[in-house]
């Protein structure tokens, strides 16, 4: 494939505000995203690009012009580190106020142009949020396995999901049952049409969601970059990329 017909990803960076002196660098704003997004975009045949948290609506929109798909990143965990457990905010919006507003915009205007997107553990919750209204529910720390940070952090699946048959998500990565990771201490709780639920895990806790007006939209609450030596999950990511091959034709 020549580079003229990859397509360009963006994808969402997380933001540290660098308020306090645990952050990434004391006291200094930084974004950053996961090299293992990057790689699993690029082996499936995608240019990435990371999109910094903007509050203008020209920069928006700009992003927007120039991307194929977006992927909506994880990657609040450090916030939730800070946290007292008592005092963890399941609301987005409350987490990380400008990153939510900023990918709110990104995904509105990405939907009303038929955009690809992916959502990736926050990313997921992203899209529910945004859709349906706020419907986060905190999930116990010893349920079900939803929260293993086990190292090497993410690299081994500990639970199984069920995925819906018919939906997207059972179309790329071709089975019914299969093992991931989870570091998440929040899931979705419900979903309001146009999406439905297409994977839940054996305690019932919603693991996949996708748009059935939209022509790729489909969220997940585990990593499937973190776990890459599964073909399976290189599926997914081939999938979300010949849906942004197909936004670039167009």
């Amino acid at each position: 494939m020549d580079d003229d017909s990859a397509p360009v990803v963006g994808i969402t960076a997380a933001l540290d505000e660098g308020g306090e002196l645990t952050g990434l660098h004391a006291q200094v704003a930084v974004h950053f995203a996961d090299v293992a997004l990057c790689r699993s975009l690029e082996r499936a045949g995608a240019v990435p690009v990371l999109l910094p948290v903007s509050e203008s609506p020209r920069a928006v929109q700009r992003y927007l012009d120039m991307v194929d798909g977006v992927l909506l990143s994880g990657g609040d965990g450090y916030l939730r580190r800070r946290a007292l457990a008592g005092e963890l905010p399941a609301d987005l919006a409350l987490l990380a106020p400008r990153r939510f507003r900023f990918e709110a915009a990104l995904l509105q205007g990405a939907l009303a142009r038929d955009l690809p997107v992916l959502g990736i553990c926050r990313g997921h919750q992203t899209i529910a949020s945004v859709v349906g209204g706020p419907c986060l529910v905190p999930i116990e720390p010893t349920a079900g396995r939803h929260h293993v940070e086990d190292p090497p952090l993410g690299r081994r699946a500990v639970h199984t999901i069920r995925i819906e048959p018919g939906s997207r998500l059972h179309a790329l990565v071709g089975a019914g049952t299969i093992a991931v990771n989870s570091l998440h201490r929040q899931a979705v709780g419900q979903v309001a049409p146009p999406l439905i639920i297409s994977a839940r895990a054996d305690d019932g806790v919603v693991e996949a969601l996708e748009s059935s007006a939209h022509r790729f939209v489909l969220g997940v609450q585990f990593h499937p970059e973190l776990l890459e030596e599964d073909a399976v999950w290189t599926r997914l990511f081939e999938g979300f990329v010949a849906a942004c091959r197909e936004s670039r034709r167009r």
